[in-house]
């Protein structure tokens, strides 16, 4: 019976612990593009010209799970070495709002400065994703 309760306290305690790092790092941490960020896909939705969606866990895609993100150098970095130019930067609203396309497609994506909040969207002609997801500051 020990051995039952034990590892629901352990993942409680580890949540716990979890809440109280990461949340006071929202509270302090910026994320206006003045440093890099480490971003994280938490839900990815992809849908085609018909209409039809589909939702994908990061774990479908394992090199699309973190983006390194750095407004000064402009760019984004992603898995096997996949690289995007931030072609535009904003700030409005309490969020920074970057811009970038190539391939015949485009893609803009918001994060909010006081929480790391991510979305983002890439839109093509016979498709769109749309991600979701949370940035730090590593």
């Amino acid at each position: 019976m020990t051995r039952f309760l034990t590892r629901p306290i352990r993942s409680a305690v580890g949540l716990a612990v979890l809440v109280l790092i990461v949340g006071p790092v929202s509270t302090w941490a910026s994320f206006d593009g003045s440093t890099p960020m480490l971003c994280a896909i938490s839900t990815i939705m992809e849908c085609d010209s018909g209409g039809q969606c589909e939702r994908h866990s990061s774990t479908d895609q394992p090199d699309v799970i973190f983006l390194r993100v750095d407004v000064k150098e402009r760019k984004i970095t992603g898995g096997k070495a996949r690289q995007t130019e931030i072609k535009s930067t904003a700030r409005m609203d309490g969020r920074l709002i970057l811009q970038g396309g190539e391939s015949g497609r485009g893609w803009t994506a918001t994060i909010t400065e006081e929480t790391g909040r991510l979305a983002a969207g890439v839109v093509a002609d016979d498709f769109t994703f749309a991600l979701f997801g949370a940035c730090t500051n590593p």
